[in-house]
């Protein structure tokens, strides 16, 4: 098994992206700390891992909130002693769709206040457990939006920074053993049938550009054309974040992995 033994976190984990990707850590041999807003949501998954014969926990966390984040990690090494992984897939309803040139400041500000006050929170309080033990992968989530030229409000530079974010700190903990790999996945139709903030999100950029839900999901003419020819599974992304958080990836630190389909071609 991949994560034989291992210790993972994972932030959002009652969430479409999130409990893929704690079901394919545990399947794989990790004991899964499973940490969200919403407590019964979290149980729930680690019952539903559990009877799978996998190992996992549940716990109510702000990943929003410093203190609760250090408060939980100081909870998961005191009881299993160690982290091997921390991956965070917390996510908010936010605006796109709209151009920069028309967009209220407080919209454009709030994925920074989001998305990488959370990533940055995470992942800085498990540098800090990694860098001691000298061992350690932390996996961010950016999205395919750091690199589109498409009107994504401060969501698409909140995802660029996010990818500036773990190539600064894996500088910072390298030398001290611990790998810190950005996964940049695209659009996940499949997040939308969860019942996710995502519903809504794509719902008004799909409007505001003259389109429909219905269009963004069936990637229609004037839609981005991935070359595979479909589009992301949520089975792709839990994938690529299972590798990037096994020894199968070791050789990798400061790096982006886009899970795109070729959406985006590097």
């Amino acid at each position: 098994m991949l994560l034989e033994s291992r210790v993972a976190v994972v932030h959002g984990a009652a969430g479409a992206l999130g409990s893929a990707v704690s079901r394919a850590f545990a399947r794989e041999g990790a004991t899964v700390y499973l940490a969200g807003r919403t407590l019964d949501k979290v149980e729930m998954l680690a019952k539903e891992i559990i009877a799978e014969g996998g190992r996992a926990y549940a716990h109510q966390v702000d990943a929003l909130d410093p203190v609760a984040v250090d408060g939980h990690l100081a909870l998961v090494t005191g009881e299993a002693g160690r982290l091997d992984v921390s991956f965070n897939a917390v996510g908010v309803d936010h605006v796109q769709g709209v151009p920069l040139r028309d967009l209220a400041l407080a919209d454009f500000v709030a994925p920074f206040d989001t998305f990488v006050r959370t990533q940055f929170l995470t992942s800085a309080a498990a540098a800090r457990v990694m860098v001691a033990q000298r061992s350690g992968v932390i996996v961010t989530l950016s999205t395919s939006a750091a690199r589109a030229p498409m009107p994504s409000g401060g969501f698409g530079v909140a995802c660029a920074g996010i990818e500036a974010l773990s190539r600064e700190l894996a500088g910072e903990v390298g030398p001290f053993g611990v790998r810190v790999v950005c996964l940049r996945p695209d659009a996940i139709p499949e997040t939308v049938a969860h019942g996710s903030y995502v519903r809504q999100t794509w719902r008004r950029a799909a409007e505001a550009n003259g389109a429909t839900l219905e269009d963004m999901l069936a990637a229609k003419p004037g839609m981005p054309n991935p070359l595979l020819g479909r589009a992301v599974s949520l089975a792709d992304v839990a994938g690529t974040a299972l590798y990037l958080a096994s020894d199968l990836s070791s050789g990798l630190t400061g790096s982006i992995t886009t899970v795109g389909c070729g959406v985006l071609v590097d």
